[in-house]
């Protein structure tokens, strides 16, 4: 898969208040940053951005340093599987991250290769409470067709090239 904007979205997977707060330090600063670094450069690219929240009256609202617009609330794992979803599909190329990475990251995943969809995951702007179950999570959409990258060869990749005010911008931001 080429990493090209123009035909790629991000969609952000369930980064709420309560679920935030559940997951071990480290591991959710990291997620969070790799997330809004991603977020950031997405939105300046001009690839769509997408959140969702999974039963946000119980999990919180998006953190709100993610400048989450009108995200699509869900009560089923994979979004694929929420009626009204599909909608939001405007691209070929999904990009993914969020929490839980074996839950409603990877069942999301999975769901978006069975329509055919190219997806990959920001592994590193993913996070579950255990990291085996991350881990886990990443073999199952890898063995279903689905890449998992690092959010720099993301970033990167969408940049294409070592020049620019944006690039300065990104390389700023992952220091």
């Amino acid at each position: 898969m080429a990493l090209d904007p123009s035909r790629t979205q991000l969609l952000v997977i369930d980064f709420q208040e309560r679920l935030f707060g559940a997951m071990a330090p480290l591991a959710r600063e990291r997620a969070r940053k790799a997330a809004d670094n991603l977020i950031f450069t997405a939105r300046e690219l001009g690839v769509p951005v997408d959140f969702t929240e999974q039963y946000p009256q119980g999990l919180g609202r998006t953190l709100p340093e993610l400048g989450a617009v009108d995200p699509f609330e869900k009560m089923a794992f994979a979004a694929t599987d929420e009626a009204g979803f599909a909608a939001r599909l405007t691209r070929p190329h999904v990009v993914l991250c969020g929490m839980e990475a074996h839950i409603c990251v990877a069942h999301t995943a999975v769901g978006l290769r069975a329509r055919g969809l190219e997806v990959t995951v920001a592994w590193d702007a993913c996070v579950s409470r255990r990291d085996e179950d991350a881990q886990v999570g990443m073999d199952w959409v890898r063995a279903r067709g689905g890449e998992i990258l690092s959010s720099e060869t993301l970033m990167f990749g969408w940049l294409g090239r070592a020049e620019g005010a944006l690039f300065k911008a990104v390389s700023k931001r992952i220091r």
